[in-house]
């Protein structure tokens, strides 16, 4: 029995080597599937933001009024972000530390915005008054006789 046994041993020591290699190999691809899952996201976020940020433009570029506004604004405000992840505590001394200097960004684009409304405004007003005066032009001038 004792050739039965080594021969029985040796075949268990194959199988349990072939076994093991097969968990390890299992392990790797698991990893490897995880990390470019992984990858797979921070690309998928960054890219997100990219076409989010065009779009954001093209409407500013596109719409009128209070809605080119407020995608200029989004524009904006997805070029500025800066976001960089960290524990909460980080975070909060970046907002104590960063309160005034974000006030005074918030003025200054309140401050465009306006600027910007004012302009479309006064270029809405323009081309009102270039209608009204073209809108009954008179064939021989103007007349030269009083009420």
């Amino acid at each position: 029995m004792s050739i039965w046994d080594t021969i029985k041993s040796g075949f268990k020591k194959h199988f349990d080597k072939k076994k093991e290699e097969q968990e390890m190999m299992d392990r790797l691809r698991l990893e490897a599937r995880m990390q470019q899952q992984q990858i797979f996201e921070e690309e998928f976020r960054k890219n997100a933001f990219e076409v989010s940020k065009a779009k954001a433009k093209k409407q500013a570029a596109n719409l009128s009024g209070l809605q080119k506004l407020r995608a200029m604004n989004r524009a904006r405000n997805l070029s500025d972000t800066g976001q960089n992840p960290g524990s909460f505590l980080s975070r909060l001394g970046e907002y104590t530390q960063k309160n005034l200097a974000k006030r005074e960004e918030n003025i200054k684009r309140t401050a465009e915005l306006r600027e910007a409304a004012k302009k479309m405004r006064e270029e809405k007003l323009a081309e009102r008054q270039m209608g009204r005066i073209n809108k009954y032009p008179t064939p021989f001038g103007s007349p030269t006789w009083k009420m």
